[in-house]
């Protein structure tokens, strides 16, 4: 098993290692070339992190995932905004390849998860546009850094909508995905869900993984809250048999798990490790809120517990 930060390292953090960002409404209060500047800076800094936490990952023996939030207002409509445009252009495209030779010389595996809006099964159809627009963008960046165009690097996301029923929801889902480009079909992914009445892993297999054949990303916390009519030990058999092409890369997370609190809301750090884990050939996505410092107290707290796992 190899474990996966997502997105943020807390202690790179602390050395004054972070990533920028910048509003619609900013960007927009600024005249052009300003604000073109100051996006430029922005998203060289994302990149300049992103090479030293991948670093850092190497070092721990890690995987990462990747931020979605190397290029902020990349997809914004009325910026109109693309890498060409950008005045530290040739600086960004040079760290793009410093990040491309990086992964090539070890053997990390990363990965992306675009945010929850993006819905390609919406019912509405500026929300499909929308989260077209987002994948497209999001295989650009993997492309950019010499990421594979197979399931080794995903592309996660979830179906949300589930407005009608599932095979009118699977039609608008499947009818989206065959628009797309090779670069984002060949990597893209789908997760089992957390509220009740959603999709849970048994109607994916059905209704999409039978169908066009997507890996499905199982999530032990999101099977705790909507396991559906299966066991884990089923649901998480039918998850490994949909990754035919390389090691599935599933998520792990707890549940803050109190009385009167939302029960899937994530916690700091990991208390147990799931039954459906332990020994089991897959990779890990470590979803806490203490990043780093969750994947250390796990190597230092639970993994030697457990017999056979890691």
């Amino acid at each position: 098993m190899r474990k996966s930060l997502c997105c943020i390292s807390l202690k790179l953090q602390e050395r004054g290692i972070k990533a920028q960002t910048m509003t619609r409404q900013r960007f927009l209060l600024l005249e052009n070339k300003v604000a073109l500047a100051t996006l430029s800076k922005r998203v060289l800094n994302n990149l300049v992190v992103t090479h030293n936490t991948i670093k850092y990952c190497i070092e721990k023996n890690w995987n990462y995932r990747i931020s979605s939030n190397l290029f902020p207002l990349a997809t914004l409509p009325d910026a109109n905004i693309s890498f060409d445009i950008l005045p530290d252009k040739l600086m960004i495209d040079a760290m793009f390849s410093k990040i491309a030779l990086l992964i090539k010389n070890s053997n990390i595996r990363c990965s992306m998860h675009p945010d929850q809006f993006v819905v390609p099964a919406s019912a509405n159809p500026a929300v499909v546009v929308k989260s077209l627009v987002e994948l497209k963008h999001h295989a650009d960046l993997m492309d950019r850094m010499g990421l594979p165009r197979s399931y080794e690097a995903p592309i996660n996301i979830h179906m949300n909508s589930f407005k009608g029923d599932l095979a009118e929801t699977s039609k608008r889902f499947i009818e989206a995905f065959r628009t797309l480009p090779e670069a984002v079909t060949s990597r893209l992914v789908l997760e089992n869900e957390d509220k009740p009445n959603s999709w849970n892993v048994e109607q994916l297999y059905e209704y999409i993984y039978q169908r066009i054949n997507i890996p499905i990303t199982y999530d032990n916390l999101h099977f705790e809250c909507n396991p559906g009519r299966t066991t884990a030990k089923r649901a998480i058999d039918l998850a490994v048999s949909t990754w035919t092409t390389c090691r599935p890369l599933f998520h792990y997370s707890d549940s803050i798990g109190k009385t009167g609190v939302n029960r899937r809301a994530h916690a700091d750090k990991p208390s147990v490790f799931p039954t459906e884990y332990q020994n089991l050939d897959v990779d890990l996505e470590f979803e806490f809120k203490a990043k780093d410092y969750a994947i250390e107290h796990f190597e230092q707290n639970i993994q030697n517990k457990i017999s056979g796992t890691c």
